[in-house]
């Protein structure tokens, strides 16, 4: 039996509906339920989910060690779907004098601390993005899904030395443009920026404006802008340092990558992916959305309405986006950063 929170959102009341290991959870904890946040990022990190529960008399039974929990809301007789499925990871008993005890459980889309963190040494030679994602992916009980542009692109020579799995895919697609993220029985590596879902599919841009909104926060230009970023490699023939470099569309002081490539083709691959990445980081924020929304999903594009000031209104890039289910309802929080080709906070011009 799904559990409908007391706020009447324009017209529309909020429920959750949990079940751990198959079962549905019971009453007492619906009604101790203070707040449950369901977060999506990109990149790496996986999906997550923290429940804190009012735990006055001591009365919550504490879910089993690796438990499955899976979660399903929205709306009562509107939009409502799956929130996500997760593994148990750990509780947190505390308490304060003035506040009373509390139970903080959370949950996580995958389990990193046994898949992928394993450190090793291995090195490929003459294997492509794909090849080396699918031997990894392969070895830890998963299957690789590569975007096709990425799985592509040879590696003449890569070590693997001292470093985990994931943290040695990660450090290679971010050299390509790519991102990294374990999502349950899968590894995915996808282009980043390219506002699309784990499956290939193009995600639908979030529409954002002013009236959508309870709060917001922007920092257009928060970080250090940089003109070019340069690269090396080793000419071959010469043995001599060649540098190419890529523009990033802003202006200010070269960025130079310190290691050297093996071929001018990653070398140029390596400062694209940087320079695009920069960009990304000039500018961030987050708009905190007064009613719940299943259209916001990280990695797509969000676009904030002209009602926003200049600096604010454009097309951001989503990066994570928490919805919670608390004493105010369901809201969505959806965290942006600036977009690879430098557009945020730019209106469009008529």
């Amino acid at each position: 039996m799904a559990f409908a929170l007391d706020t009447l959102q324009q017209g529309h009341r909020p429920f959750i509906h949990i079940t751990v290991n198959g079962q549905e959870v019971s009453g007492a904890f619906y009604s101790r339920l203070v707040s449950a946040t369901f977060r999506d990022e990109a990149g790496q990190s996986s999906d997550k989910v923290t429940f804190t529960l009012d735990d006055a008399e001591n009365a919550i039974e504490l879910p089993p060690e690796k438990a499955t929990i899976v979660a399903y809301g929205g709306w009562i007789g509107g939009e409502q779907g799956l929130l996500g499925t997760y593994e148990m990871q750990s509780v947190e008993l505390k308490g304060d004098a003035d506040e009373g005890e509390f139970v903080v459980i959370q949950a996580s889309a995958a389990d990193l601390k046994s898949k992928l963190k394993g450190v090793d040494r291995e090195h490929f030679e003459e294997k492509t993005i794909g090849e080396i994602a699918e031997t990894i992916a392969k070895r830890n009980g998963m299957t690789a899904k590569v975007d096709p542009e990425l799985a592509k692109i040879k590696i003449p020579y890569r070590a693997r030395i001292d470093t985990s799995e994931i943290d040695f895919l990660t450090t290679l697609a971010d050299e390509h443009g790519g991102v990294v993220k374990p999502m349950g029985d899968r590894l995915v590596v996808s282009k980043r920026g390219a506002a699309k879902s784990t499956s290939g599919k193009n995600l639908a841009p979030i529409a954002i404006d002013k009236s959508d909104c309870k709060s917001w926060s922007i920092t257009p230009n928060g970080r250090a802008q940089y003109g070019k970023v340069k690269a090396g490699y080793i000419d071959q023939k010469t043995g001599k340092r060649v540098k190419v470099d890529a523009e990033t569309g802003l202006k200010g002081p070269d960025f130079t990558l310190k290691s050297p490539y093996p071929t001018k083709e990653l070398a140029e691959k390596a400062a694209q992916a940087e320079a695009q990445r920069l960009t990304r980081n000039t500018g961030e924020g987050h708009f905190q959305l007064a009613r719940g929304r299943f259209d916001a999903q990280a990695e797509a594009d969000v676009i904030a309405g002209s009602s926003f000031r200049t600096g604010i209104a454009g097309t951001w890039r989503c990066d994570a986006v928490d919805q919670v289910f608390d004493e105010n309802g369901w809201t969505t929080r959806v965290e942006v950063k600036s977009k690879e080709d430098g557009s945020s906070g730019k209106k469009k011009e008529e």
